[in-house]
């Protein structure tokens, strides 16, 4: 006896194994998280991975059938079937393959050929361990192990669009279980393949903002805002800069960049609005510097505003006025500049609480040119609590080429719980990759490239220690910041070669 599901026939040994198959335990085994299933009754919901619902759960398993349907009627799934259609749906496995691929990935198929591929590429033979490590995906398509493995191979062939693609595919098998973590470190390596890709970046600051890492995010869409600007779209830049907003309100460079737009289109008004803001928010870090250049990029467009005019009066005092303390003692010095910054903040609408002194606390002393030592010969004052830098290692321009150590180095030394990096060898094509993303792009562009990977390095080390991603994945992520690290000071070697 023979059933018809979806113009396919059921074969009675088919109908029996999917009568046989715990719907919970199924569930698990294709990838999906405990807490995304809700059991009720004889039913199991969950987020429908088909049309990928992250809404409601549409998705309904018949536990005492072991059947399906979602309730999106435009779903693939709507007309709904048994376990085997919906793992064929959902895997892309032929239905006809699918109980063979179910019971092969139950016994440790696909396992099986990733160890015989692994041996080959320890053995060096990369071209034989292709074919078997594709056969290991197609046994097991929702083995993100496999699809990692084969798209580190993929890129070590040289074949980036098969890597990235399969990359992708691993990343969204993560973010349909919720495995964000996972998913992460996935995007991390998409970044270094292709650091241009506008929608992998998008993608990667939606994942920092769902992680509570709303700076993290930010750097991202900055990265978006400067391909757009480079391409002349100025509508989608500022629709960018107003999301880096809403993410975070006191991230300066997001309202400078937008009051940059502003200007480039003519809008005077809102340029100076966001202008001000950037400049209220650098005050707010202490960094004088900075804000004194947003002022007076302000200034050139807009020469009589009479608020740039006046918040330029008063950075330029607390600009000579730290100067001029040069002679005294570190600690009073620190003290009479934190009074007068406190006055500044207070004076641009910095309330206490945000870094500034109370309104009624004593007024700073003005300045004493007599006294005034020049700014060359002056003793480096004590800084007045600046808000702490970016984590990681020195940016590419603190220091000369020569002078610095080589990029993994400075990332170990800021580790010291990490493992020593992979020894890769010198003809590694990921660091050729690498190499050329790196070519053609401005110092900003670099530091920020550099910074990102630092972070991917600290996420990998964190992912490792707590056992979200296994010693095979961490293997692979490290290798691709090992590429990356080469490549960096490779690059660095051969645009400052006066430095050397």
């Amino acid at each position: 006896m023979v059933a018809r599901r979806v113009n396919y026939f059921f074969s009675e040994e088919e109908l029996a194994f999917n009568d046989s198959l715990d719907a919970w335990e199924f569930l698990l085994r294709m990838g999906f998280q405990e807490h995304q299933l809700v059991r009720e009754g004889n039913t199991i919901r969950l987020f429908c991975p088909l049309h990928k619902d992250h809404i409601r759960r549409s998705l309904i398993i018949y536990a005492d059938k072991n059947q399906y349907r979602c309730q999106y009627q435009n779903c693939v799934g709507h007309k709904g079937g048994n376990l085997l259609e919906f793992y064929s749906a959902y895997t892309g496995v032929d239905v006809a393959d699918a109980m063979q691929h179910i019971m092969s990935a139950a016994s440790g198929g696909a396992d099986s050929l990733i160890e015989q591929a692994d041996k080959l590429i320890q053995e060096g033979s990369l071209v034989e361990a292709l074919p078997i490590l594709q056969k290991a995906v197609q046994a097991d398509p929702d083995n993100e192990i496999s699809r990692c493995r084969l798209a580190a191979l993929y890129l070590e062939l040289g074949d980036r669009d098969s890597g990235y693609n399969e990359y992708m595919k691993a990343a969204e098998h993560f973010g349909i279980r919720g495995d964000l973590d996972k998913m992460l470190n996935i995007y991390n390596i998409l970044v270094i393949i292709t650091p241009d890709d506008v929608a992998v970046r998008k993608q990667l600051a939606t994942l920092y903002s769902r992680l509570k890492r709303a700076e993290d995010a930010v750097a991202q869409l900055k990265w978006v805002v400067d391909r757009h600007i480079r391409r002349g779209e100025l509508g989608d830049a500022a629709d960018i800069c107003r999301r880096m907003i809403n993410m975070c309100p006191d991230y300066p460079e997001s309202h400078r960049i937008l009051g940059e737009i502003f200007l480039k289109q003519g809008d005077y008004f809102q340029a100076a609005d966001e202008l001000q803001s950037a400049i209220v928010h650098y005050i707010r870090e202490n960094n004088l510097t900075r804000a004194k250049q947003t002022v007076e990029l302000g200034l050139r467009y807009m020469p009589g505003n009479l608020a740039l005019k006046d918040m330029r009066t008063k950075i330029d005092q607390a600009i000579e006025f730290k100067k001029s303390l040069g002679e005294q003692h570190a600690d009073e010095r620190e003290r009479e500049f934190e009074a007068w910054l406190a006055d500044l903040k207070t004076s641009v609408g910095l309330m206490p609480g945000t870094g500034a002194a109370p309104a009624k606390g004593p007024t700073p002393p003005k300045p004493k040119p007599a006294k005034a030592v020049p700014a060359e010969e002056a003793p480096a004052p004590a800084p007045p609590a600046p808000a702490p830098p970016p984590s990681g290692p020195p940016s590419p321009a603190d220091l000369p080429a020569a002078k610095r150590k080589p990029a993994a180095e400075e990332a170990v030394g800021e580790l010291p719980e990490m493992a020593a990096m992979p020894k890769l060898d010198p003809n590694d094509p990921r660091i050729a990759l690498c190499l050329n993303n790196l070519r053609d792009r401005t110092p900003e562009e670099i530091e920020s490239l550099y910074q990102h990977l630092v972070s991917m390095f600290r996420d990998v080390q964190q992912s490792a220690k707590d056992g979200t991603i296994s010693e095979f994945e961490a293997g692979v992520l490290l290798e691709f910041y090992a590429a990356f690290c080469l490549a960096f000071d490779s690059y660095r070697a051969s645009t400052a070669p006066e430095q050397r």
